[in-house]
């Protein structure tokens, strides 16, 4: 072990009573969108960092929530949440713990309006939903229940047309282009960055659209902000090296 066994069975017990506090007494969520507006009048996209210690292909890096936390709370606008248990290692817990500091994503492969629930009653601010996956009629059932339970949402595509269309449909939501393949899992930040440009082109005027994965260097965060994302989810890359990825984009972005 690497720790003395006593200190480490203290942390463990504030660490339960933490746990126990947050879910009789969950955090009021923030709003995701105020969050990435506030930014962009900052005149920089919004940074939504993710916790995510898992992946479908294995284990990413293991890092607790409080580390976390500490090297990343000074850049980042909101985070994104795993919730999903089987693939990512994820739980509604860990969103109540995220929501005490920043607005929260909670990301899973959302279904249905139980799921929704769960995020809400942990004090998520917005949901994941995956257009690819629940089709358009499922998008518009699940979008709708969200709307009634106060929740936001980041509405997923994998192509500018599908993004354009979200955007015009649903005003009030978050729109993402993945640069997952979600059958097959590769990834293309080539294909990102040319699917982000051809949304943003034809995005409405308040539409906030905001590029997902690929996003491992300060470089292809700066680009795509410069091909009209509004604001950039970063996961691997921040989860495997916190605190150098948070000082990297604190450079690229905070140095003006």
């Amino acid at each position: 072990m690497d720790r003395e066994p006593r200190g480490f069975l203290a942390e463990a017990l504030e660490r339960s009573l933490e746990r126990s506090r947050l879910q009789e007494a969950p955090p009021k969520p923030g709003s995701l969108r105020a969050a990435v507006e506030h930014a962009l009048r900052s005149g920089r996209p919004g940074l939504i960092l993710e916790f995510k210690r898992c992946t479908p292909r294995g284990f990413t890096a293991y890092r607790t929530p409080w580390e976390f936390l500490e090297a990343t709370r000074g850049v980042a606008d909101a985070y994104s949440v795993l919730v999903e248990p089987y693939w990512f290692c994820g739980s509604p817990e860990l969103v109540s713990f995220f929501a005490r500091h920043k607005p929260v994503l909670a990301k899973d492969f959302t279904s249905t309006p139980t799921q929704l629930q769960a995020y809400k009653a942990a004090g998520a601010s917005a949901a994941l939903l995956i257009l690819d996956m629940t089709g358009w009629q499922g998008l518009d059932e699940l979008y709708t229940h969200a709307a009634q339970l106060g929740l936001e949402v980041l509405i997923e595509t994998g192509n500018a047309r599908d993004a354009v269309e979200a955007m015009h449909s649903y005003p009030q939501a978050l729109v993402g282009i993945n640069a997952r393949n979600l059958e097959t899992l590769e990834l293309s930040y080539e294909r990102l960055l040319t699917e982000v440009k051809k949304a943003a082109e034809r995005k409405p005027a308040r539409a906030i659209l905001v590029a997902e994965s690929s996003i491992d260097t300060p470089d292809k965060a700066a680009q795509l902000a410069q091909a009209g994302a509004d604001a950039l989810l970063i996961g691997t890359w921040i989860i495997k090296n916190p605190t150098q990825a948070a000082r990297q984009l604190i450079h690229q972005f905070h140095r003006h």
